[in-house]
């Protein structure tokens, strides 16, 4: 009787999913310390499994892996691709260095040769044990489990991105433990292990596995039930921003001097807001960019102090005497106080001071000279607008006399790669006001192949410039991308500009008294641009792609359509069977088949047509998985329109419209309102229907009044825009 252990066809299969499974903890070690060569750590690997395979006697696999070993120092090392005696001499070198450095206990004084032997004897050891528990314990799930945690703790507390490995692993995993139990099962009951029976019982495992992670791709995904604990932390502690190592931004933080990286996704609720219409929230502005990032400079400024109720002072005066409020119930502390355009006074229980320095235009809160958290407070503000006639009357030649009071809101590194100012340049050839120019940088990342994106964001380095590199390179960030390169942009033009931090609207959650709720998280945290225009004043302009956020303009003169300069911007915006077991062959074979003996007889004679029509399968279900954009709009339509014309029908039926769009390419950013991404389906597909379909929705959600919906009505508007997403 043939044991498992000696199929190679089998072993050989468990063999290569082990070494998919260990590549997966190279993977990440070689990427987060940047150690590189990694084809050449998983040819290690592939030769040490290789030769365990084979059951070659250790004094034939340790010269190998040894040879190998010194062969990966002197080429990395030297760039030698054979042995020398230059490169040998390099090698007892380093051994000599790094033995000196153990023996007197200076670990940092061991080379980087020496580590990476280090690191070669953990992967020796790896393999070994990893052979053991194939070969020899028919176990993997110790290793497996390993490696789940491993992963899933990098995703957590790194900047690795664990979300394909995790679904890799367990693919590999579970299939290499469905072998394993296999295996195990056929020893237990003393099965012959040929191999065309282990493809018979491989076969509905494969399918079982292949079935279940399609469905797991294809069903929708739940939303975490707690928010990640290290942007959690991190916000908490108010040290967003920036981390080491390029981990990427957390929510509002104080330090922008690096910027780049991704923007870490995180739904901790920094505030609450009771207020009429959606409003930015700002908290500073920084004006020296350094080519990395952003600082704030060292002009001396009147610092202003103020109380409860006092008429506070900005660059953004209220409109009119009307004003206002706004109720901010905070949830993570911070020791100042956000405001939005227009503020005109704060007012809360607490008896405190409001300091305010021009030169940063936050409102710090204090109370006895010493840092206060507020809870609850009120703005009472009114929104700023701004005449459109003025606007056009900002002459350029205006710039010229400004006072001096300016000149660091027009401050540029001596390092601005030139061809940044040139494309500024470029952008504003044409237009005549210093508003148009503006206009025309705002909207020149719509139209240009800009990509709004939260992940894989580039981070400068060496002499790299962190504006020029998105602007020439990778033309993919979020908002500070986008919102650094205008005001570089603007002052190459020696346009006033300055960088804006805060938060944006957030998301509408319930309305009270006729004020809708706002809640913010650290996913609204967010920056854009602030330039003056000659004779008018300080504006908010919105360069991300997706964000709708601008100044508001009182629009005190007739449009003349075929002027370029007076269009307003566009804004992109069971438990298996038991087989019978077989202990007598001659028995067997004199005896009359049972009706599975017959099945398995069956599916052994027509094993290759079964499994090439399994492939068969398997690609044709890859093949609509991919197309399913083209098709799923004809299932859908059908599909609503025989469901209950109710406003659950109609939830329902939107949300599937949200995941259409998605497939299609229209990706909804993370924090942006679902009024703002409507507008920007809108404006792509030219359309008003994403509007009137959100406006409905939000009435029936965040409203509470889900009989206002027509779904009869609204379902024409619904079955067009799933529609457009076939194309």
């Amino acid at each position: 009787m043939t044991s498992i252990r000696k199929n190679k066809v089998f072993m050989g299969l468990l063999y290569i999913l082990v070494f998919l499974l260990l590549s997966e903890w190279l993977r990440p070690v070689i990427e987060l310390t940047e150690t590189g060569h990694h084809r050449l750590f998983l040819a290690f690997v592939a030769i040490g499994l290789i030769m365990a395979f084979f059951d070659i006697p250790w004094w034939v696999t340790a010269p190998v892996k040894v040879i190998y070993i010194l062969w990966f120092i002197v080429y990395v090392y030297t760039g030698n691709l054979f042995f020398t005696a230059e490169s040998l001499a390099f090698v007892m070198e380093q051994a000599s260095i790094s033995l000196s450095a153990l023996f007197s206990q200076d670990w940092q004084a061991t080379t980087d040769a020496f580590r990476t032997v280090l690191f070669f004897a953990l992967l020796w050891m790896a393999i070994y044990l990893i052979h053991y528990w194939v070969s020899f314990r028919l176990s993997i799930f110790l290793f497996y489990l390993l490696t789940v945690v491993f992963i899933a703790v990098l995703d957590t507390f790194s900047p690795y991105s664990g979300d394909a490995a995790i679904v890799r692993i367990m693919v590999i995993g579970l299939l290499l433990a469905g072998l394993l139990h296999l295996a195990r099962w056929m020893e237990h009951h003393a099965a012959t292990a040929k191999t065309d029976k282990l493809l018979v019982f491989s076969i509905p495992l494969l399918m079982l596995l292949v079935a279940s992670t399609a469905f797991a791709f294809y069903l929708p995904k739940a939303e975490p039930i707690w928010p990640d604990p290290v942007p959690y932390i991190t916000s908490y502690s108010g040290q967003g921003g920036v981390g080491q190592g390029g981990v990427g931004r957390i929510g509002y933080g104080v330090d922008d001097s690096q910027l780049g990286g991704s923007f870490v996704s995180d739904d901790t609720t920094v505030f609450r807001a009771e207020v009429e219409e959606g409003q930015y929230w700002k908290v500073e502005v920084k004006d020296v960019y350094t080519t990395k990032g952003w600082e704030l400079s060292d002009e001396d400024a009147q610092e202003q102090f103020y109380r409860n109720g006092d008429e506070v002072v900005t660059d953004f005066p209220p409109q009119g005497e009307d004003r206002t409020s706004a109720l901010v119930d905070m949830q993570l502390p911070f020791p100042f106080v956000l405001y939005p355009y227009g503020t005109a006074s704060f007012l809360m229980e607490e008896t405190l001071d409001y300091r305010y320095d021009p030169v940063q235009q936050r409102f710090d809160t204090l109370q006895e000279n010493t840092a206060f958290e507020p809870d609850v407070y009120e703005v009472f503000y009114s929104e700023p607008s701004f005449s459109l006639t003025a606007l056009r009357e900002t002459d350029v030649e205006q710039l010229d006399g400004l006072p001096t009071e300016y000149d660091r809101y027009l401050q540029l590194p001596d390092e601005l790669p030139d061809r940044v100012g040139e494309l500024a340049q470029e952008i504003a050839a044409g237009s005549d006001t210093v508003y148009a120019q503006a206009q025309a940088i705002e909207r020149y990342f719509g139209t240009n192949g800009f990509e709004y994106s939260q992940s894989d964001i580039a981070i400068p380095e060496g002499d790299e410039d962190y504006v020029d590199q998105f602007l020439f390179e990778t033309q993919r960030g979020y908002c500070d991308n986008f919102s650094t390169s205008m005001v570089v942009m603007l002052r190459s033009l020696d346009i006033p500009a300055r960088w804006v931090k805060g938060f944006n609207e957030g998301e509408v959650i319930d309305t009270v008294d006729g004020y809708d709720v706002y809640e913010v998280t650290n996913n609204n945290a967010h920056s854009w641009v602030e330039a003056y225009m000659p004779g008018v004043g300080w504006m908010m302009f919105e360069p991300t792609i997706g964000f709708t956020g601008s100044s508001s303009i009182d629009f005190d003169l007739e449009i003349d359509a075929s002027d370029p300069e007076e269009e307003m911007p566009d804004r992109p915006e069971p438990e298996p069977e038991t087989q019978p077991e077989q202990t007598d062959s001659n028995a067997a074979t004199n005896a009359e088949p049972t009706t599975g003996e017959r099945f398995l007889a069956f599916v052994a004679e027509q094993a290759g047509k079964l499994i090439a029509a399994t492939i068969a399968l398997l690609l044709l279900a890859l093949l609509l998985f991919s197309i399913r954009k083209k098709w799923m709009p004809k299932v859908l339509i059908p599909y609503y329109r025989r469901k209950q014309a109710d406003a659950e029908t109609f939830e329902k039926a939107y949300l599937r419209l949200l995941k259409q769009l998605e497939l299609y390419g229209i990706k909804r950013a993370p924090g942006q309102t679902l009024r703002s991404y409507a507008e920007y389906v809108d404006s792509f597909f030219g359309t008003k229907e994403m509007t009137e379909l959100t406006a409905a929705y939000e009435k029936s959600i965040y409203g509470g009044d889900p009989h206002s919906v027509d779904w009869p009505k609204l379902k024409e508007s619904w079955e067009n825009l799933i529609n457009r997403t076939s194309g």
